[in-house]
């Protein structure tokens, strides 16, 4: 959008205002759908929420499972829908024949994906953590993958008497051709069914879908709303960590994309571990109504013989088409009744509200926000604002003239976000004052029902702001502010008290012992000084997986302490959430172990990759849509604290035991480099905080580990280990030289590895490292190595004579590796170095044959390439 400022500025020509919404009174809409057939009394303040958590067997409320980050529980949110709208996305101009977003590339940032990529994955699941029921305007799943499974279609089944199924003349989801035409009504081309409900269970329906790859896939359900039906629907979500169980609102919502949560999926049909199950259950009474399952967000599903469906991820489509996939009438979506090519952009706008004042239900305690970021006239204005409904153009002013409330919830969101901001990003960043506009996302015309607040985080065609926006922690933090200011406007309104929720853990240890027994240790979460103890955790959920993957519903405790049984030679992985009243924050990095036979396990895993900044980032290449090279900030493709399971997997294809912990742990006395431990597997990935070397304090531990008496044995890997150290002051230089019997290389732009002839690695070939697209991180530019005198090469890097692995013994066994062990793309290859490395220590006498590869499909699907960013400038000099 265009600015006040901007506009004291001068004038903005190359920016198009009509996308930003601003529409002047008197515009004439289609009225703006009443309230559906099933919305036949107000809610109550005890009404249940749309989705519920509920632990398996029904005894309470209970974590939810999957990957432990988009979920639903208690907290301070409870109760409360939050619809949020990530602004603009790809739209189908007529103008270009071609999909377009509805803001440039300025300086290597796209305004249509950074707020999709912010909302997806910080502020959604930060909400839900909250207890807030969340419905988005886009698609929110970054899986390009779906599958889609309808009642009465291949992968549908149905247990019990068949009596107790009927056929309901009540409408719901038919798969419609793909790609579908933009007046298609999916909700409407198909029809449900009715399961009758016991105190018990004596009936399911079952939806088991193919999965199209491995990956971690939302999960949505819908069914048919309905005054007679059950308040408590059970649903089971089968998946890679178990089962996860949910009590769904069935009065509420219906007709559309109901969200369960996000889960880990292998490929393939798995009615046990890939499905979700309707029960007829219920302690309320009511009916079950039986519609579609859905698993992932998918690709552009929206098109015709004007113009083809979107090639690319759904999330990074425009609400409009998402609102028409999820069941909304042509009144939302096109709401002037034209709906031609032509009017699908300006349709986006209105169709966000529309949706939500849709979907709400007279009762509900809702809010819309939107996340926008802005741009001006000459790239000199920065920071944040945030707009209410007013008649009045942007000018700056404020004639507050929307729905009550707007006003407050959107003074308490710039409190916390400049609050927040000046402590933990920027001490100067600036917040202005609350100003309303004529804009359409927050017109009571569309919205009557809610307090609408539109949010313009940054400016991003200003380069300090564009750059911040690249910054996964400028993106945490502000997504974070928006949750604590919503729950301090709600905690007002209500009467109640604050409670935040805490943050992640960061020191935390797994460590086997007799008998297979298991501990897991960790230290409390650093809390925030300005919130005097409000957002202090009460207790954590451990949540448990067998392979790092999938993980269990987690199990609650109130100290900083968890133990478990496992037989021996069992690997085991951990995380850590820590909760309180407020609701649960962000799980800590995976840790894990695989337990022993005699319960001491002879190796240490140290997670010492703690960078997380928009060096790690990739740039995608989108020419086609006249974008360049944006940056994507997609954190399962930098650093989402997992990797240590690839270290695990390699060590126990071994059969040795292992125990793992973050490098934090070690100050905190979790845990030490000392016996029983034979040999620690030090990784540094691209570098701690910032792309630090390792501390003057880790240095010394390592020394100490490797020439003490133990003569314990090393495995240091990270991209720029040996060049941090070179850069340092002379100690550091001294670790390079003593300990790892290294100098400092040219760097490497990624390429592959394999052995030295006659070395004890020449049997290693095919040696590919990630660029980013292939399941882990783009490891950058690797350190090239020269050994140093009592040091061999014993890794080069491909096509070259320079060194990628260098092995000495300045007491025990060392490799130092200029590239990240896990920057490895094939599992085989991992497994091969690691047994090596254990023969060549002495823990391993035969190496064993290299471990199966990975499936073909990369892990996490997210980029299909990763390039160096091209941004534009908006405001190129005058000629």
């Amino acid at each position: 959008m265009t600015s006040s400022l901007a506009r004291a500025e001068g004038p903005a020509p190359s920016l198009d205002e009509g996308a930003c919404g601003l529409e002047p009174p008197g515009v004439e809409y289609l009225p703006a759908p009443g309230p559906r057939a099933h919305e036949s009394r107000r809610l109550s303040a005890f009404e249940p929420p749309v989705v519920r958590r509920e632990e398996k067997g029904g005894a309470g409320p209970k974590a939810l499972s999957g990957v432990p980050q988009t979920r639903v529980r208690g907290g301070a949110l409870s109760g409360k829908v939050v619809y949020l709208s990530p602004g603009h996305g790809f739209y189908r101009s007529a103008p270009l024949d071609r999909w377009a977003t509805q803001r440039p590339n300025t300086y290597a940032v796209v305004e249509d994906l950074v707020s999709a990529e912010v909302l997806n994955q910080y502020l959604m699941p930060m909400l839900m953590g909250a207890g807030a029921t969340v419905v988005p305007v886009r698609e929110p799943d970054l899986n390009s993958r779906m599958a889609l499974v309808d009642e009465g279609g291949a992968g549908y089944s149905q247990e019990g008497d068949a009596a107790l199924f009927q056929e309901s003349t009540q409408k719901g989801w038919g798969t419609p051709q793909f790609p579908m035409g933009n007046a298609v009504e999916p909700f409407t081309l198909g029809t449900t069914r009715i399961m009758s409900t016991a105190r018990t269970v004596t009936a399911s329906a079952t939806w088991a879908p193919e999965v199209p790859a491995d990956g971690a896939y939302h999960v949505y359900v819908s069914y048919a709303a309905d005054p007679a039906r059950a308040t408590d629907a059970h649903y089971v979500v089968r998946h890679a960590g178990g089962e996860s169980h949910f009590r769904v609102n069935q009065r509420r919502h219906g007709g559309t994309w109901v969200l369960l949560g996000r889960f880990y999926f292998k490929a393939g049909r798995h009615p046990e571990t890939a499905s979700v199950v309707a029960m007829n259950d219920t302690a309320e009474g009511g009916t079950v109504s039986l519609d579609a399952v859905r698993f992932g967000g998918g690709s552009g599903v929206i098109g015709d013989a004007e113009l083809a469906a979107l090639p690319r991820p759904r999330y990074e489509e425009a609400a409009r088409y998402h609102v028409q996939f999820s069941g909304a009438p042509v009144t939302v979506y096109a709401p002037t009744g034209a709906n031609a090519l032509s009017n699908e952009r300006n349709a986006d706008v209105t169709a966000r509200p529309r949706f939500a004042a849709w979907l709400h239900e007279e009762g509900e305690d809702a809010v819309y926000v939107a996340w926008h970021t802005n741009a001006g006239a000459t790239g000199n204005t920065s920071g944040t604002e945030a707009y209410v409904y007013g008649p009045n153009p942007v000018d700056g002013t404020l004639n507050f003239t929307g729905v009550p409330g707007s006003d407050v919830m959107a003074r308490a969101l710039l409190d916390e976000i400049g609050r927040d901001l000046r402590r933990e990003v920027d001490s100067t960043w600036r917040v202005r004052s609350l100003r309303s506009a004529n804009l359409g996302e927050v017109n009571p015309t569309h919205n009557p029902e809610m307090p609408s607040v539109l949010l313009e985080m940054a400016y991003h065609d200003n380069v300090p702001d564009s750059n911040r926006l690249k910054e996964p922690a400028f993106r945490r933090v502000a997504a974070r502010a928006i949750l604590q200011g919503l729950i301090k406007y709600f905690a007002a309104k209500d009467g109640q008290p604050v409670r935040l929720p805490p943050e992640a853990p960061v020191a935390v240890a797994a460590r086997g012992g007799a008998d297979g027994a298991v501990e897991v240790r960790w230290a409390v979460p650093p809390a925030n000084p300005d919130e005097e103890g409000r957002d202090a955790p009460t207790g954590y959920r451990v949540y448990q997986s067998a392979d790092g993957l999938g993980w269990d519903e987690g199990t609650e405790v109130t100290g900083t302490t968890f133990t478990t049984t496992l037989a021996p030679g069992t690997p085991r992985y951990f995380r850590v959430a820590a909760f309180n009243a407020g609701g649960e924050g962000f799980p800590s990095a995976i840790v894990g172990v695989r337990t022993s036979q005699s319960g001491q396990a002879p190796v240490l895993l140290v997670n010492a990759f703690e960078r997380l900044d928009a060096s790690l980032t990739c740039a995608e290449p989108l020419d086609a849509y006249d974008l360049a090279a944006p940056v994507r900030v997609l954190v399962e493709a930098m650093n989402d604290g997992t990797y240590v399971r690839r270290h695990g997997e390699a060590l126990a294809h071994t059969a040795i035991a292992f125990d793992s912990a973050t490098a934090a742990a070690l100050p905190e006395g979790l845990v030490s480099l000392a016996a029983p431990y034979r040999l620690v597997d030090w990784f540094t990935g691209r570098g701690g905080e910032g792309g630090a070397r390792p501390t003057r304090q880790q240095q010394d531990a390592l020394r100490a580990f490797v020439t003490g008496e133990g003569r314990g044995h090393l495995l240091l890997s990270g991209s720029h280990v040996a060049a941090a150290l070179a850069e340092g002051d002379a100690d550091d230089r001294a670790f390079l030289a003593d300990i790892l019997r290294v100098e400092r290389g040219i760097g490497v732009q990624t390429l592959p590895v394999e052995g030295q002839p006659g070395g004890w690695l020449a049997g290693l070939s095919g040696g590919v490292v990630d660029d980013g697209t292939r399941g882990a991180y783009p490891v950058g530019i690797t350190d090239g190595l020269i050994p140093a005198s009592g040091a061999t090469a014993v890794l080069h890097y491909a096509n070259t004579d320079v060194a990628a692995g260098v092995a000495s013994a300045p007491g025990g066994q060392v490799l130092l590796l200029g590239l990240p062990f896990e920057g490895l793309v094939s599992r085989a290859r991992r497994g091969e170095l690691f047994s090596a490395f254990l023969v060549q220590a002495g823990l391993l006498t035969q190496a064993p044959p290299p471990p199966a590869e990975d499936p073909a499909t990369p892990a996490h699907g997210l980029l299909t390439s990763c390039v160096a960013a091209r941004g534009l400038d908006p405001h190129p000099p005058q000629p």
